[in-house]
């Protein structure tokens, strides 16, 4: 069941202008200059990623290698890095705007993170992204909205997994996960938390993924809006 204050709770924080807000254990500055308004009123109402942080929380070990592709704020790396380690996360961003939030929220939770401002493509070309002021709708996919075309330079997926060798990937690219989760070799993966984007690729594209996941050895464990926890049946 929905929280029923959860509107007042927000209108309550940004009228007085909160600072600093605890979310699932983790600390983030939500002071008006520190995130877009959109993004600090998902965090007040608590709803702000809570469907990857419940399944973060239950799938994630202590000493758990994790690659995260799409880090946003930094809210879900650092969940991670509370429970895996410092050290044992590597977060790529693509969006040369996030990385002053990302530093900030990792430095008031004591932590440093593993950050590589680039973009992860199956070839590791550089390539075109398309930056949303908010946030949300940043994307390396064109969906005809009126967004900033920049240029970013990205690694390849192939050369991401040798590098970090994940047990856990944690992955949310608006579209991009299509093209980068099935033409990667996933051997050792035990796990996948992924925003899936159905509004932007089509339902046929999200099942046909599905199936080359499950073809590698992955079963769906829970689907959650538009997010999948894909777990190994075995490794």
């Amino acid at each position: 069941m929905a929280d029923p204050f959860r509107n007042l709770r927000r209108a309550w924080h940004i009228v007085t202008g909160t600072k600093r807000f605890q979310h699932w254990g983790v600390t983030l500055c939500t002071g008006p200059a520190d995130i877009p308004k959109t993004v600090r009123g998902h965090i007040f109402k608590g709803g702000y990623e809570a469907v990857e942080a419940e399944l973060v929380k239950a799938i994630l070990r202590p000493n758990d290698r994790v690659l995260e592709v799409g880090t946003g704020i930094g809210f879900v790396s650092i969940l991670c890095t509370k429970i895996a380690g410092e050290g044992r996360v590597t977060s790529y961003e693509a969006n040369p705007a996030l990385e002053d939030w990302i530093l900030q929220n990792y430095a008031v939770n004591n932590l440093t993170p593993d950050l590589r401002m680039k973009a992860v493509t199956v070839d590791g070309s550089a390539i075109s992204f398309f930056q949303d002021p908010n946030i949300l709708s940043s994307s390396l996919i064109d969906r005809d909205l009126p967004l900033d075309e920049i240029t970013v330079e990205s690694h390849a997926i192939s050369t991401v997994l040798n590098d970090v060798r994940p047990d856990v990937i944690v992955m949310d690219v608006e579209g991009a996960e299509i093209d980068l989760l099935t033409k990667a070799d996933l051997t050792g993966v035990r796990a996948m938390i992924i925003e899936v984007h159905p509004h932007i690729v089509g339902d046929d594209k999200i099942a046909a993924m599905d199936a080359a996941l499950v073809s590698a050895g992955f079963q769906i464990q829970a689907r959650r809006h538009k997010t999948v926890h894909y777990e190994r049946t075995a490794i």
